[in-house]
């Protein structure tokens, strides 16, 4: 009879400690849960987007419409010759 107690107490323990290390835990399973997963060779474009790799994209636009690009080569974007409006590749992001 003497180990009921010892179980309830030893439950009890296990229950405190647990919930004692969630708050810890929390932020971390968030963050992740929220991390963007890139494919392999992939480029992370403003956080927000992933090009493949071996694609040319267009960025920083201006009102004359000249725009840069850069080339996704391996996870590193690699910045290429400048293009104008029409003659521009598809826009990295935004």
């Amino acid at each position: 009879m003497r180990i009921i107690p010892f179980a309830k107490i030893l439950i009890v323990t296990i229950a405190f400690v647990s919930a004692a290390a969630l708050p810890w835990s929390a932020p971390a399973t968030a963050a992740m849960k929220y991390a963007m997963k890139l494919p392999p060779g992939a480029c992370a474009v403003e956080k927000k987007k992933a090009v493949n790799t071996g694609t040319i994209c267009s960025f920083q636009c201006n009102a004359a419409n000249w725009c840069a690009q850069q080339f996704c080569s391996n996870g590193a974007l690699v910045q290429v010759l400048p293009c104008y409006g029409p003659f521009c590749a598809a826009k990295c992001a935004g």
